[in-house]
């Protein structure tokens, strides 16, 4: 039997207790830590967000780092969605990763293990803070929810110059049917009706595939669109084919796109929206996503509840009014106290008010503060966002990495540029689906 040593029994906590208080003497001075961080370090965060995004973003987690003590080791990359995965495979991924497209997250969450939110958050409480939809789409089929939304994309809006729009005589279109006849009726005035392109480098596709989801939502309904994003109804159907050629009348028609297609697949997307903007404007209606005013002149954003004219993305007369939605996922690679401690941030409702101020960013959180967006512009689609009966998210981003980001962005390019017919398109993203 072993023997009790009545020294040691008593002595070892007293010297434990020493050297705790040494500890906490050697540094006086020291930063105060977050409660859940026993040792702040450095949290490696990769992202798409380049430019004036990185900068921003950056400036939105220096609270964090203030409070916490941990450093942000935020690393911009405009090859995301190459970088992410190649680093993933070599077996270093990032602490966490923030993902513009749900299909690529869920990919990469089980390639390389990442932790569900479940395990350390409330998942109800969270999801009860954020707009309709939004954690479904980044949920395994046994429950397990990996993707923390952080940004709020809504991409059913029109823009246009709005004293040109005004002086000229036209006006905003309250349905497609509506809309085509502007088209039209511009052409007949020798302009041009739309600012569209597609060029945005490895990621060149995405303007183009959200033109076709905009019309599924607006042609079928949520059933077919759903199934359709879960695989069980092909590209090569006769809804989806309907969607495809409802976009080819924009980008077919003679004069009716700045540029041709050429333009379309040369001119940067963030570019060719100022074309509005001109004393005479090089065209006049533009269809994208909120985030497109942080690309408009500085002029433009400085003024914008006076230059600039938004208003919903028109349904088909007599049909439902649905929002096609976007945003970026931070998913947790990497399970440390500290990265854990930046996604809770993340979770905050008052993330990203700073970045909110600057516009071009719109909160997913529902008790965001509305009042922090700079203009009524901001605002009053931050409320068409949340408020929206139908929302879903943008199909391409939830679809599997290698259709959405793969082969669909890749058909639309080669569909537009005359290089493969529909038909050729449909099957071969249908041929890539996995199985």
């Amino acid at each position: 039997m072993r023997r009790k040593d009545p020294v040691w029994h008593w002595l070892a906590p007293l010297l434990a207790l020493a050297l705790l208080v040494a500890a906490c003497e050697a540094d006086p001075d020291a930063a105060p830590e977050d409660p859940d961080v026993d040792d702040p370090g450095v949290v490696n965060v990769v992202s798409a967000f380049t430019g004036d995004e990185a900068d921003a973003f950056r400036a939105s987690f220096a609270a964090f780092e203030d409070e916490t003590g941990i450093t942000v080791d935020y690393e911009p990359t405009a090859d995301f969605e190459v970088l992410l995965p190649t680093r993933v495979e070599a077996g270093d991924p990032p602490d966490i990763a923030l993902f513009p497209q749900t299909g690529l997250l869920m990919d990469m969450a089980e390639a390389s293990g990442a932790t569900p939110l479940e395990e350390f958050m409330d998942i109800d409480e969270l999801e009860a803070t954020m707009v309709a939809g939004f954690m479904e789409s980044t949920r395994d089929d046994d429950g397990n929810t990996f993707g923390l939304p952080m940004r709020l994309a809504n991409k059913s809006l029109l823009w246009y110059p709005m004293p040109q729009f005004e002086e000229a005589g036209y006006e905003v279109p309250q349905t497609q049917e509506e809309l085509i006849a502007l088209e039209e009726q511009m052409r007949a005035d020798g302009e041009t009706p739309w600012c569209l392109s597609m060029e945005s480098g490895d990621a060149t596709g995405w303007v183009g595939t959200d033109w076709v989801e905009e019309y599924m939502l607006r042609l079928h309904g949520a059933e077919p669109y759903d199934a359709w994003v879960d695989g069980e109804l092909p590209f090569d159907s006769p809804e989806v084919r309907e969607a495809f050629e409802a976009f080819e009348r924009i980008w077919a028609i003679e004069g009716n796109v700045f540029g041709g297609t050429d333009g379309m697949l040369e001119i940067g997307f963030g570019e060719v929206p100022n074309q509005m903007f001109q004393d005479e404007p090089g065209c006049w209606l533009h269809r994208q996503g909120n985030f497109i005013t942080g690309f408009f002149l500085d002029e433009v954003q400085e003024n914008i509840d006076d230059r600039v004219g938004v208003s919903y993305f028109p349904a088909f007369e007599g049909e439902d009014e649905p929002v096609l939605a976007g945003g970026d996922f931070a998913l947790l690679m990497n399970d440390t106290p500290d990265a854990r401690a930046f996604m809770e941030f993340l979770a905050r409702d008052e993330f990203g008010e700073d970045w909110a101020a600057q516009g071009g960013w719109l909160s997913p959180n529902v008790n965001f503060d509305a009042s922090t967006y700079p203009d009524e512009t901001h605002r009053a689609i931050h409320d068409a966002a949340i408020s929206a009966d139908l929302v879903r998210f943008d199909a391409s981003d939830d679809m599997p990495g290698v259709v959405g980001t793969g082969t669909f962005w890749d058909g639309i390019v080669d569909w537009v540029d005359g290089r493969a017919t529909l038909d050729e398109v449909l099957t071969r993203i249908d041929e890539s689906w996995p199985s």
